[in-house]
């Protein structure tokens, strides 16, 4: 960290891309805090500590860490953000975010049947997406939306197993009968517990290579 890059004719060329599409490269990154250009003296990178961009920060992780743990720390922030969210969906949600829940576990369930990991990920996102709205707070979506497309792999993954699906399928379900039953201790420890058995899976199936 803290190198400045190469001249761009130089790493235009060893990327072998147009200057026009590495300038529009560097706008993005300089953007997302990872380069910094100083007038007169080049492009440097910043220190990771600087970055604002998630996927940027996952590309730098998985350069250094296992995917095992780097979807342990995405557990970890996605328990900082859902265990107060599901309490907040229990107190707020309405009808309409009841009734969308249990449409989206009934379709999880009869894509498990069929065994189609793709659509399960798709309804294990959608589930919870739906709580982050019942919440009621409307910081919430925006917040969590840079997780979901490093989210998205790695529930792909542990997806494919049955067991996991599974566990998924059972927690999901205790979490809406807390929303549903308006209590929120109880919607704090179900999505809690489901985070460990995330974490649990994530450790069982998820390869530390």
């Amino acid at each position: 960290m803290g190198e400045a890059l190469p001249a761009e004719t130089v790493l235009a060329q060893s990327l072998d891309v147009s200057r026009l599409t590495l300038r529009e490269a560097v706008r993005i990154l300089t953007d997302r805090g990872v380069l910094r250009p100083v007038h007169g003296r080049g492009t440097f990178v910043n220190p990771a500590s600087q970055w604002t961009d998630l996927e940027s920060m996952i590309a730098l992780q998985s350069q250094t860490s296992n995917p095992r743990d780097i979807a342990l720390d995405l557990v970890e922030i996605r328990r900082m953000i859902e265990v107060g969210a599901s309490g907040l969906a229990a107190e707020r949600h309405s009808d309409e975010d009841l009734d969308a829940m249990e449409k989206i576990l009934a379709q999880y369930q009869s894509d498990h049947a069929a065994d189609d990991v793709v659509a399960t990920v798709r309804g294990d996102l959608a589930f919870h997406d739906r709580i982050l709205q019942a919440s009621g707070n409307p910081f919430l979506t925006t917040v969590f939306d840079p997780l979901r497309t490093a989210l998205l792999a790695g529930r792909t993954e542990t997806s494919a197993h049955h067991a996991v699906r599974v566990h998924a399928m059972a927690h999901h379900e205790v979490i809406l009968e807390a929303i549903h039953d308006g209590d929120a201790e109880a919607a704090r420890a179900a999505m809690s517990a489901h985070m460990d058995q995330t974490a649990h899976d994530i450790t069982t199936y998820v390869s530390a290579r």
